[in-house]
């Protein structure tokens, strides 16, 4: 430890009332130790780690691992819903899922290894839905607004999340969700219209990339602007209404793309 305390009682002098009277001497063995941004030290952290060996990884005492991980995960994804990712603090999300701060360590190596791990979760969700879509077959682009819209009716948080850490966010935490991203929706979006004006389904002086991009605005900004539509539109994201907006959104798409010359 970097300070010990001695107690030593102070001879002679004994106050009125009998009692007598003590001096903390404290040695300092040097500095104050270094602290994390949950408030722990390497001492802390050395003990966590040494512990974790002892135990094996994930399996603090007295605790069920995947609990503390799933709260960890939880707490994580209400704080950065709300605050940027700068905003939030270890100490936050710990005193939200209601463990030791160390555990954000212990589980992720950090706060930023909580946030891609959080990140990482709702991917994996949207990459399973879409394991089964085969990009080639004539109906792929109509399964992948159906799927990604349904995810984005299930999850009404992802689309301003992803605008505000995307476009304002740090780099850091930028790069790794656009890569995501990329990987686990785009490309396989952009594979499926290819397929399809390459099978001359689609018209043939369309533009793969720049008919993606379009697509995802229409997809993805109804539930950005929700709360505009509700009050000047009408229009509701319950689900029937994500229903009608779902196959709007298909219909719409493909009267602007399909080759009309193919009969």
């Amino acid at each position: 430890m970097a300070k010990t305390s001695s107690w030593t009682r102070s001879p002679g002098k004994v106050p009125k009332g009998g009692r007598t009277t003590h001096r903390v001497d404290n040695v300092s063995a040097g500095p104050a130790p270094a602290t994390g941004d949950d408030g722990s030290t390497a001492v802390h952290r050395s003990a966590a780690q040494g512990a974790a060996g002892d135990r094996g990884v994930g399996r603090p005492p007295g605790r069920d691992a995947e609990q503390v991980r799933q709260k960890l995960l939880a707490a994580a994804r209400e704080l950065f819903l709300s605050y940027e990712f700068k905003a939030v603090s270890v100490r936050q999300i710990a005193s939200r899922a209601g463990v030791n701060g160390a555990m954000v360590n212990y589980y992720f190596g950090g706060k930023k290894g909580l946030y891609l791990a959080m990140v990482d979760e709702v991917f994996s969700t949207l990459e399973h839905s879409l394991r089964e879509l085969d990009a080639k077959r004539s109906e792929s682009v109509t399964d992948f607004i159906r799927t990604y819209m349904q995810f984005l009716a299930g999850n009404p948080w992802w689309p301003n999340f992803i605008v505000r850490e995307v476009l304002f966010g740090q780099e850091e935490i930028r790069q790794p969700i656009v890569a995501r991203f990329s990987s686990t929706f785009v490309q396989g979006l952009i594979g499926a219209i290819t397929g399809e004006v390459e099978s001359g389904h689609f018209r043939k002086d369309l533009h793969p990339e720049l008919a993606t991009w379009s697509l995802m605005g229409m997809m993805v900004f109804p539930f950005l602007s929700h709360p505009i539509a509700r009050r000047l539109l009408h229009q509701e994201l319950e689900e029937a209404g994500v229903t009608e907006l779902i196959t709007h959104t298909c219909e719409l798409f493909a009267r602007g793309v399909v080759n009309r010359e193919a009969g």
